[in-house]
């Protein structure tokens, strides 16, 4: 065979392979729950869940993700191998897979937290991905586009303190992998990730402890049977409270996801949304379902109920009534004291919390583990 033949018949085989490639993807990207910008540290930020369903019996490798802003086509955020292994989950899981690896004819999320252009008001984003086929059928590298994203401007819900005073630290970590923002939920099949933008506030000292003495005793916590505040007005719309509690850390039950909450309260506010605080202690519940409150007023306190590692108030809000069955949405805090944070996550309630200048912060969502001061 000729030197121009074999060139010619080449081209012809991967001309024809990538026209199949192309009617036929190897995978399709679609966004789970279209995102709802709030603010975090000053910064314009989107928490939002890319899906990629296979359409072949292959293994495929994440590769490079791009996110594209739509409207001048720049770059908004870009994650290399190492950093998809540790954004991607397997939907399909059978403990046997690799990490960034999707499996053969399954479907994955790729937890995203983006920072937006400060210039657009809304969300306008596209998803660029690149994957290999890890056992060559089909062979090759294909780039996906998909996942596209047209949301006009809108703005979070803007509540005001849950707690009083402080020091609180806002407990949260979006690389968590089984943290709030990465844990789904699956109610009348449908997935919900309800804890999308939750936040276990627990109180520390100096320190960083969160107990004085025996941190076993639940009552030796610091934050245990402090007041827990409206944060806006509202109708209570549900509540738990047959929830008991056990006096130690050590001697409390296992309680599996669909008993997660603890006590807890749902208040329906603005907007069709729904403020829910859980963990909440026996018998300090002071509201009942079609009651009318007041931004400020006691509603309840902080206990230890529900599945739960210690005495805190896990609050977070949703866009319907149901504690697993929803979709977390962000919010702000009218205005709170930024008072440092914790650099090490893992020294939470073991080391000392770094301080900062102490800076009023005005309309945004606390940061991860953040040190903050509810004042009026």
């Amino acid at each position: 065979m000729t030197l121009l033949k074999s060139l010619l018949l080449a081209f012809c085989v991967v001309g024809a392979y990538k026209t199949l490639a192309q009617q036929h993807p190897v995978a399709d990207l679609n966004v789970l729950w279209t995102p709802e910008p709030t603010v975090i540290d000053g910064k314009r930020v989107a928490y939002y869940e890319l899906r990629i369903v296979s359409q072949v019996r292959d293994s495929l490798a994440l590769k490079a993700l791009k996110v594209i802003n739509s409207s001048d086509h720049s770059v908004v955020a870009s994650f290399n191998e190492e950093d998809l292994k540790h954004r991607f989950h397997n939907e399909d899981a059978d403990g046997k897979e690799k990490k960034g690896v999707l499996n053969p004819d399954a479907s994955g999320v790729i937890y995203l937290e983006i920072v937006l252009p400060q210039t657009d008001g809304g969300v306008h984003l596209l998803h660029q991905l690149d994957v290999v086929a890890v056992d060559g059928q089909p062979k090759g590298t294909y780039t996906l586009q998909g996942g596209k994203i047209q949301r006009s401007k809108t703005s979070p819900v803007v509540l005001g303190m849950p707690l009083r005073g402080g020091p609180w630290v806002a407990i949260y970590e979006p690389s968590w992998e089984r943290g709030h923002r990465r844990v789904m939920f699956t109610t009348d099949g449908e997935q919900h990730i309800p804890g999308r933008f939750a936040i276990d506030f627990i109180m520390p000292d100096q320190q960083g402890h969160f107990s004085n003495g025996n941190s076993d005793s639940t009552r030796n916590w610091y934050g245990y049977s402090a007041p827990v505040l409206a944060a806006s007005d509202g109708v209570v719309v549900a509540t738990r409270i047959d929830f008991m509690e056990s006096l130690t850390l050590s001697a409390h039950p296992d309680y599996p996801s669909s008993r997660a909450t603890g006590n807890y309260i749902a208040i329906a506010i603005d907007n069709n949304r729904v403020v829910f605080y859980e963990h909440l202690k026996p018998g300090s519940i002071t509201v009942k379902s079609g009651q009318r409150v007041r931004k400020g007023d006691v509603i309840a306190a902080i206990g230890f109920t529900g599945q739960t590692t210690g005495p805190h108030l896990h609050f977070h809000v949703a866009d319907r009534n149901s504690p697993l069955g929803a979709e977390g949405v962000p919010f702000v805090i009218d205005t709170f004291s930024l008072l440092g944070a914790y650099t090490d996550p893992a020294g939470l309630g073991e080391q000392p919390w770094t301080p900062s200048e102490n800076k009023k912060v005005v309309k945004e969502h606390p940061g991860p583990n953040t040190v903050i001061m509810f004042q009026p």
